[in-house]
């Protein structure tokens, strides 16, 4: 059965599937999973995450601010795109908002992989969060 429409207002969706509507719905969401993490990990306060919007509101700092090593990443719009950058890795990765196949506004890395917001915070957080 396929889960695309037969009939979809595209114009009206993409254009309300724009970075800067993505990025607010994320940090909303990372302040969430930060809060999540330190409540199921019953984190010690030197190992409690910590997630500040910069003043610039284009840029959310993730990370633990009194952990030695600190690791931090750092998630903002940059032009037309979203960007990871994860200090402790040394890796940064930008994905797109695009409207997919299916009519959902989605996040889509430069190798055409598409993600949903959560696999996006999964992929830019679990690091930081887990270890992973």
């Amino acid at each position: 059965m396929s889960t695309i429409p037969q009939e979809l207002d595209w114009v009206s969706k993409r254009a309300a599937c724009h970075v800067e509507q993505v990025f607010h719905e994320l940090c909303a969401e990372i302040m969430k999973d930060v809060e999540a993490v330190n409540l199921a990990r019953k984190l010690k306060e030197y190992d409690l995450v910590s997630a500040n919007i910069l003043s610039d509101h284009s840029t959310i700092v993730i990370g633990q601010p009194m952990h030695v090593p600190r690791v931090v990443v750092k998630i903002g719009i940059v032009g037309d795109a979203i960007m990871v950058s994860d200090d402790s890795r040394k890796t940064d990765w930008i994905a797109k908002a695009s409207l997919n196949c299916e009519g959902r506004c989605i996040l889509k890395l430069d190798d055409g992989t598409e993600l949903e917001r959560w696999q996006f915070r999964k992929r830019a957080l679990g690091h930081l969060f887990f270890g992973d």
